[in-house]
């Protein structure tokens, strides 16, 4: 069995002694994936070595904002931040948590990371105080990297307080055109601008060590901090590159957030195993992406299917895309028959991928499937990965065309969950099988339709959104006496959530601005703030006592439905 330890607890009451990034794998799946060649000692940084000698000119990263660098640009500047960060005290196994936009630092700072044997934890810039206070107190992160002002985010003010509330923390860097420098933190300019770490001095991790970290918001209200190692998160990447008949050189457009599953092991990951490049967008926009496909000879890109939707609606509207362009790869929700029609007419083959943080990817569409398949399925097993539907109760695989749970078993699949042994029970059995909470039905050639979910998440623009962590913040508001968050539809997004209120005796129903405000104040992502609230006189309920979300989820989908489809200015933006 692979899991964790400690067990998690809330921010403030965490034990200080030693390092929690400690994954256990048992001794036979390690002998079992090692005899089939899946598994080695091998790491990440023996891949970013090897490009380094047969192209260390070639260019590995560009960004929206204009910042190139080729493999020998990027490995300096990575040396210089390993030498800032040993000195500061970070080395091997300790966590170092990015929160950056998609900039070209990004690949600096994950290469550092890999000279140190440090593990990366990539974190979504659009965090506020009360989730980055939470995640750095739970990784125990040594150094923070991270920008202060982007777009309408502002850490600024979040800094000192986080310095204050994570005792582990050794070092600050601050990162963007108004980055400060003071007794508190410092510059990744200045960081990189110190001596370089010498190559007889690194310690890089491999095989069974955690490269990195990633924070999924499922259905509990903590999110959960994903340990990957190295040997999972090569497994990834040899099997997205397998399937899909990647060659030497590709340039992977991203719009996705490299702290996101995707950004991080297809967008920085996949590049470098193929000697390639990507292609950063700091903030998605259909018409800034198609310019950048276009003017950066991207070979392929992913993204959700309203990203991938505005892309090929911008390239209808214009000159289409280059001829370079092989593929766009499709996740977070089913494909729309639509969208692969559309992207057929442009000259470009969309490819369906499911999977998760946790194991990806699963299944994937393949170059010589039949266009049905795309529109129907999310494709088959990945190479070195096998997949079961499954009762979800009992785990009793059920017969073709039966819906049930799907499981995933492989190389891939992750080493358990940050500090949780409990929550990494109930996902990874014994045998190393990992439960998705996900609803699927397998066809008799191995195909996978995902039909829905076991677990309470709202998809929300590609972004997970757990709707028990919204209702906790909200049973915090002096107005609300108790409260559902259900999934509601959305004409661009997907879903965005809806928040059924009862309201506090002699209270004033909360309206939706002071919902938002109440948000702002809680200093939370806008994203999962809800985007519409009813207020009830009480929630339906089973008679055992839970509410019965699929009654409010059918409700407000008539009420949605009555009142026709939203005007384009008020259709919410991914944030």
């Amino acid at each position: 069995m692979i899991c964790s330890t400690p067990a998690t607890t809330p921010p403030g009451d965490h034990p200080t002694a030693g390092s929690i990034i400690v994954p256990m794998i048992s001794p036979a799946l390690d002998a079992e994936y090692r005899a089939a060649s899946l598994w080695s000692d091998a790491g990440l940084y023996d891949l970013w070595r090897a490009d380094l000698a047969t192209c260390p000119d070639d260019e590995v990263v560009v960004d929206c904002r204009g910042n190139r660098a080729t493999y020998r640009q990027v490995d300096d500047r990575a040396a210089r931040l390993a030498g800032a960060l040993r000195s500061a005290g970070v080395g091997r196994g300790d966590v170092v948590s990015v929160v950056l936009p998609n900039w070209a630092e990004y690949v600096a700072v994950i290469v550092a990371c890999l000279k140190l044997g440090a593990v990366a934890n990539p974190t979504l810039q659009q965090y506020g105080f009360h989730e980055l206070r939470y995640l750095l107190e739970l990784s125990r992160a040594k150094a923070l990297v991270i920008v202060g002002r982007f777009r309408s985010i502002d850490h600024w003010e979040d800094l000192r307080r986080l310095q204050a509330s994570s005792p582990w923390l050794r070092t600050i860097l601050t990162v963007g055109a108004d980055a400060r420098e003071d007794d508190a933190y410092g510059t990744l300019d200045q960081a990189m601008s110190g001596e370089p770490l010498p190559e007889t001095a690194c310690t890089p991790g491999g095989g069974s060590d955690v490269a990195a970290v990633l924070f999924t918001s499922g259905s509990e209200a903590w999110p959960k901090g994903v340990m990957l190692t190295h040997n999972n998160v090569l497994a990834s990447e040899r099997g997205f590159v397998e399937a899909l008949g990647l060659c030497r050189g590709e340039r992977m457009f991203m719009p996705a957030p490299l702290a996101h599953a995707t950004g991080y092991l297809h967008g920085l990951v996949m590049p470098i195993m193929v000697g390639g490049s990507v292609i950063l967008q700091d903030r998605f926009c259909g018409a800034d992406a198609l310019r950048l496909i276009n003017a950066e000879r991207a070979t392929c890109t992913m993204g959700s299917t309203t990203i991938v939707d505005e892309i090929l609606a911008a390239a209808r509207q214009g000159d289409g895309f280059h001829p370079g362009l092989a593929r766009i790869c499709c996740g977070g929700a089913p494909v729309p028959s639509c969208l692969v029609e559309r992207a057929l007419e442009l000259g470009v083959r969309v490819h369906s991928v499911y999977g998760s943080t946790e194991s990806a990817p699963h299944t994937m569409t393949r170059p010589g499937d039949p266009v049905e398949r795309v529109i129907h399925t999310d494709g088959r097993a990945v190479p070195g990965t096998r997949i079961r539907i499954v009762d979800p109760v009992t785990h009793r695989t059920l017969p073709p065309g039966v819906e049930g749970e799907e499981a995933s078993r492989g190389p891939a699949v992750f080493a358990g969950y940050l500090a949780d042994p409990d929550r990494t029970a109930l996902a990874l059995d014994a045998d190393g099988w990992y439960y998705s909470g996900d609803l699927a039905v397998m066809d008799t050639d191995g195909y996978i339709r995902v039909t829905g979910r076991i677990k309470d998440t709202i998809l929300r623009g590609g972004e997970n959104i757990s709707a028990r962590e919204v209702e906790e913040l909200l049973l915090q508001h002096p107005a609300v006496r108790d409260v559902a968050v259900v999934a509601m539809p959305h004409p661009r997004l997907g879903e965005s959530c809806c928040a059924f209120i009862v309201v506090q005796p002699d209270a004033h129903a909360p309206s939706l601005q002071s919902v938002r405000a109440f948000f702002r104040m809680m200093e939370v992502a806008r994203f999962k703030t809800p985007e519409r609230v009813e207020c009830v006189e009480a929630l339906p309920m089973t008679p055992s006592g839970k509410v019965r979300k699929a009654v409010l989820r059918a409700q407000i989908a008539a009420l949605i439905a009555q009142e026709g489809p939203l005007p384009e200015d008020c259709q919410g933006e991914a944030r």
